[in-house]
């Protein structure tokens, strides 16, 4: 009896906690707790037991009672991206004619991490060859070093924090005298979700190291078009992006942080 009893109050236990607070495991973060951004109508909260692909059992952060509303539509529409489990951190839109009504579900907790897509270098504009002749002269073993791929992308952390996922060091100082060249990094501090949308913040700092006032700093804008376990696709100035999970950032490019390094000590040797 002793045992049952104990079973039952660690069973309500579990059930309280799965839609309340939660430890973070990784680079989950429990509730967030943080104000909305003015003209964000962006619901946020926990997803609790009872949640069903028709069904959301929803703890708003703002206190309370759990609330259901129905997500048949969202559903149908492809916008619920993520697959809400109890405990998890999301945003919702709320159908503003019905108010048991989520018209858009965005898992906060499965968009942390580190996204990546891979992009590839191009031959560099020459003053003295075109880039066909240049092409025409180089050896399979030159075009192995030269044309590796990267991968791109961004790591989302808790409380709206994010870095950038793309910048490779060759260990010397020729990086000019490579004969290609990737696609500018972009490089973001910051990360969060707008009215459904995902906003990214690029630096906010200038060349020389002095803070750009917050109404100057960048801002990417994107909108969702698919997230599950270990895709993401997002869209922005009327192109999609594919991204794929990555562990981490030095996963994602350690073949090409190895090709660069090979590629210094050659631009060494040449001199």
């Amino acid at each position: 009896m002793k045992s049952f009893y104990t079973l039952f109050i660690l069973g309500v236990v579990m059930a309280v906690f799965g839609c309340t607070d939660r430890v973070s495991e990784g680079d989950m973060s429990a509730i967030d707790k943080s104000q909305n951004a003015p003209g964000d109508s962006t619901v946020y909260g926990l997803v609790c037991d009872g949640t069903s692909d028709s069904t959301l059992v929803f703890l708003p952060n703002a206190g309370g009672d759990p609330i259901t509303y129905n997500i048949i539509k969202a559903t149908q529409k492809k916008l619920v991206f993520g697959t809400p489990e109890i405990g998890d951190w999301i945003g919702i839109l709320v159908n503003p004619k019905k108010k048991n009504e989520a018209i858009l579900v965005v898992d906060l907790d499965q968009l942390k991490g580190t996204w990546t897509y891979q992009v590839m270098p191009e031959l560099k504009e020459s003053a003295t060859k075109t880039k066909e002749q240049i092409e025409a002269e180089l050896t399979d073993s030159m075009r192995a070093i030269l044309f590796v791929p990267r991968e791109y992308g961004f790591t989302l952390k808790r409380h709206g924090q994010a870095s950038t996922v793309g910048h490779i060091f060759k260990g010397n100082s020729l990086t000019d005298e490579s004969l290609v060249e990737y696609p500018p990094v972009r490089n973001y501090t910051g990360w969060h979700v707008f009215n459904g949308k995902l906003i990214l913040v690029r630096d906010t700092m200038d060349m020389n190291m002095k803070r750009i006032p917050a109404d100057k700093v960048q801002q990417d804008t994107a909108l969702f078009v698919y997230m599950k376990t270990d895709s993401l696709a997002l869209m922005g100035k009327n192109k999609i992006t594919g991204f794929h999970r990555r562990a981490n950032a030095h996963i994602a490019n350690e073949r090409a942080q190895k090709a660069a390094q090979k590629e210094a000590i050659a631009d060494t040797i040449k001199e």
